[in-house]
């Protein structure tokens, strides 16, 4: 097994990336499309399943001749650990670089401070690798997703109001220090972008936009392949166009608007255990939303032109499919004469989605392209040696 710690070239990115977005299917395929030839793809191949990241497989199925070989990313080898929270819960998983969550941890915890959720974050690490069996040799680092923004200089945290302790803090260093790995921190929008682009539905298209609903309402964008974060890595927050005084399409304000008419809830993760009786004032809530998106479709669509738009985030998976059901009815002209809006789906990687967008970051980072040329928030300074 190669040592994870060791920078993979950016030929070597390219051929990973297109194994992992599930396109690799043989070596004519991956020079086919990213243009290297086909004596540099076999060089490639054979180091990356020397090395443990890929398995090259035989297929025979109604082949005459030599079988043509199919490439997939090896499973057990490598894995990384994603980092979630939101106000009152904290979340863990661990996952396999084939995109398989190993494990999951959930806590409730109450005031976050970076003391407290570092802390916390070392314990249940080192515990669920424990109980996985499985080597910290063979993390490849940790992601954190978080709400808020970045400061100009993109590392240190503009936080979400709910979490004020850790407001103006550089999160990566506290956190690469306490798990004594490279650590990655970048907000919810970026993290389920990554996740549904390595690892959900997203995997298909080039150029897509995905809208977050959270505590906030956020998004992340990819544009011909690439992550984009724009300058500080603040980019794509569709959020600005609903005041705070104002109705928004954001989790935070379905609970409010429950709270308000009577129904005992907490917060965004107590949604999933509704009960029937508050039925119509979810579908009140998702007709006034889907109304309020499909405006923020137009805007998407008149700037970066996407593919298509997911809907996805913090909310159970049933009012993300409600979302697109109620979108995919409502008709709006589009941004120019005689150009569509581009259209919406929802997002498929379900309740785990998080945790599992928090930990594509150090995979982005480590594996794909795109991390050498967009302005990333990695901890890289001072990095530790991975233990054993």
């Amino acid at each position: 097994m190669t040592d994870l710690r060791l920078p993979l070239t950016f030929n070597e990115r390219q051929l990973m990336e297109f194994v992992l977005r599930g396109r690799g299917t043989s070596r004519a395929v991956i020079a086919d499309a990213t243009g290297l030839t086909p004596p540099t793809v076999s060089r490639l191949v054979t180091s990356l399943v020397e090395n443990g990241l890929l398995t090259e497989t035989a297929d025979r199925a109604g082949q005459k001749g030599q079988p043509r070989k199919t490439l997939s990313i090896r499973k057990g080898q490598a894995y990384s650990i994603g980092i979630n929270f939101m106000r009152g819960r904290f979340d863990l998983a661990i996952v396999d670089l084939a995109g398989d969550i190993v494990a999951v941890d959930s806590v409730r915890i109450d005031r976050i401070t970076v003391d407290s959720i570092t802390a916390l974050a070392s314990e249940r690490a080192a515990a669920a690798l424990r109980a996985s069996r499985i080597p910290t040799r063979r993390v490849v680092g940790a992601g954190i997703s978080l709400p808020g923004g970045f400061a100009p200089d993109g590392k240190v945290l503009l936080a979400h109001e709910y979490f004020p302790d850790l407001d103006r803090h550089a999160l990566a260093p506290a956190f690469c220090e306490a798990l004594a790995m490279p650590c990655n921190v970048d907000t919810d929008g970026v993290c389920a972008t990554l996740g549904e682009f390595l690892y959900g539905a997203a995997s298909a298209y080039d150029t897509f936009f995905l809208l977050h609903i959270g505590h906030g309402v956020g998004g992340g964008a990819v544009l011909n392949g690439q992550l984009f974060r724009g300058a500080h890595g603040n980019a794509s927050k569709p959020g600005v166009l609903f005041p705070y005084d104002t109705p928004r399409p954001s989790g935070q304000d379905l609970v409010e608007y429950l709270q308000h008419n009577g129904i005992d809830i907490a917060d965004i993760f107590d949604l999933a255990a509704l009960c029937e009786d508050t039925e119509p004032l979810v579908e009140n809530w998702l007709d006034r939303s889907a109304g309020q998106i499909a405006e923020v479709g137009r805007v998407i669509t008149a700037f970066i032109d996407p593919e298509v738009i997911f809907v996805g985030g913090r909310l159970p998976d049933r009012f993300n499919t409600a979302l697109v059901d109620r979108l995919t009815d409502i008709s709006l002209p589009g941004p120019s004469r005689g150009l569509p809006n581009a259209p919406f789906k929802a997002s498929t990687l379900g309740t785990n989605s998080g945790v599992l967008g928090a930990a594509c970051l150090p995979i982005f980072a480590s594996f794909m392209t795109g991390s050498q040329i967009s302005a990333g928030n990695a901890y890289r300074d001072g990095r530790r040696p991975l233990k054993s």
